[in-house]
């Protein structure tokens, strides 16, 4: 132990001595008056060059300011703990360490004194550290998790939404060729007996609504053998650009009588896809058609694409600015038979989704019903080339 040669009781040289931490005595003024061998052995400095300096001095200038408000508490005869600093050792570095200071009670006609306790907190700053990483660690890996919970959750309901579409397919498939037969027979009956009439005749006003109604239920049923059947699709390489340009060209003259502004954002680089071209000019045309209706005078309709080589994979965007979709309605959209259209069938867009998923894509839209990005935008994503089918082993 080294000391200043100044008038200390001999009662705190032996508390000091037997501390087993690291000990610095020193004046309120703050001027280190003993240091004992732990804090010695903790810094690995030369006592001489500890002891008459101002205590603060042992600690790294950042900690100085801290130091001197605890001396001026503890002179005031309060006790300071937990203060964080770094200790100056002999090789010029620091060690993180945690001080408590307090007022030593000086024996009948003493000197108040300081006890400046110093206890390493290397080992602490380490495990703290350790702990934190672990934690980052662990949310990471909760992160992880989770996300694959996620896709997981989300593989399942797109395989629960594929059988169940399969089903419902086969059984409307079923159910339409029972209805097909005695629909024709019925059609012809009341074509002959309309075209019997005379024009001016009381019944054939009658017979008139009747050919008309056979006709729209011939055409639910041609649309429940189409959602239902099995596709076979006939694969070729074509630009789909030409796709998009004839759909568009079709509804030319319905978006002139509402005033609808048509903008296509075409990719410049290739654009030929293989695919059955005939039933994506079906599900292009189905959403055009949905995006006007949903526009019923003036707007946007924007068609957009993007062909990405790397990923083999082109995506198509058709949105429109219309009034949007209602949360209500957009949990039952692409269920079969479920229409908000007054003369609806309900199997549009639950065809689409089947057509593009014999193409091993998918189809996703996103809708608002406020605001200035109102409207509504379907995105199609298929594979550029066609997946190659796995072999069966064994």
């Amino acid at each position: 132990m080294e000391r200043l040669a100044v008038g200390i009781h001999a009662d705190g040289e032996a508390l000091l001595k037997a501390f087993p931490g690291a000990v610095a005595l020193c004046d309120l003024e703050g001027d280190t008056l003993i240091v004992n061998n732990a804090l010695i052995v903790l810094t690995g400095a030369h006592p001489g060059g500890m002891v008459a300096k101002h205590v603060t001095e042992l600690f790294a200038r950042e900690f100085r300011p801290a130091i001197d408000e605890a001396l001026a508490k503890v002179a005031m005869g309060h006790r300071v703990k937990d203060i964080r600093a770094g200790c100056l050792t002999s090789h010029g570095t620091t060690i993180p360490v945690s001080l408590a200071l307090s007022l030593l009670e000086p024996a009948e006609g003493g000197t108040q004194l300081a006890v400046v306790s110093i206890r390493d907190s290397t080992r602490e700053e380490q495990l703290a550290g350790e702990l934190n990483r672990t934690q980052s660690e662990s949310e990471s890996l909760l992160a992880e998790l989770d996300e694959a919970y996620q896709q997981l959750r989300r593989a399942q309901d797109e395989q629960v939404r594929k059988e169940r579409l399969s089903v419902s397919g086969e059984l409307a498939a079923s159910v339409a060729h029972e209805i097909r037969n005695p629909l024709a027979v019925i059609g012809m009956s009341i074509q002959y007996l309309h075209s019997k009439l005379s024009p001016g005749h009381a019944f054939r006003q009658c017979t008139s609504a009747i050919v008309k109604k056979v006709k729209q239920l011939d055409e639910i049923t041609t649309q429940l053998i189409d959602y239902g059947r099995p596709r076979k699709l006939e694969l070729e390489a074509r630009d789909l650009h030409r796709n998009l340009n004839q759909v568009l060209c079709l509804a030319k003259s319905k978006c002139l009588a509402q005033q609808v502004k048509i903008i296509k954002r075409f990719d410049r680089g290739p654009s030929k896809v293989i695919c059955d071209h005939h039933l994506m000019n079906q599900v292009f045309t189905n959403l055009v058609m949905n995006a006007l209706q949903a526009m019923s005078k003036r707007g946007v309709l924007t068609v957009e694409t993007q062909f990405d080589l790397q990923k083999n994979q082109a995506v198509i965007h058709i949105g429109d600015t219309g009034c949007g979709i209602p949360p209500s309605v957009q949990a039952q959209l692409c269920k079969p038979f479920f229409t908000t259209k007054h003369n609806g069938t309900g199997l549009g867009l639950a065809i689409s989704h089947r057509i593009i998923d014999h193409h091993h894509g998918s189809l996703t839209y996103t809708s608002k019903t406020r605001g200035r990005q109102r409207g509504t935008t379907f995105t199609i994503k298929i594979p550029i080339t066609p997946p190659e089918e796995k072999s069966p082993t064994g």
